[in-house]
């Protein structure tokens, strides 16, 4: 009897080095897509086109956030 609690004692220490399944990371990023629909520039309407990156603008106490856009460089 005590060689049997014995190897039960051994087993469940030893399960406690075994490896364990690795988890699944999940990623969520919240902003600005980048390069709606062209690029970071392109031509069109006669003028070349930068994509400028969304940021902050502060004004009258408060501050706001302007999406990112193209405009005319």
């Amino acid at each position: 009897m005590k060689k049997l609690g014995l190897l039960f004692a051994a087993l469940f220490c030893i399960s406690g080095f075994t490896s364990t399944a690795n988890a699944i990371g999940i990623s969520i990023d919240v902003g600005d897509q980048p390069y709606y629909t062209h690029g970071y520039r392109y031509w069109a309407r006669g003028a070349y086109w930068c994509w400028v990156p969304g940021h902050w603008v502060w004004g009258h106490h408060q501050r706001w956030w302007v999406h990112g856009h193209y405009r005319a460089c």
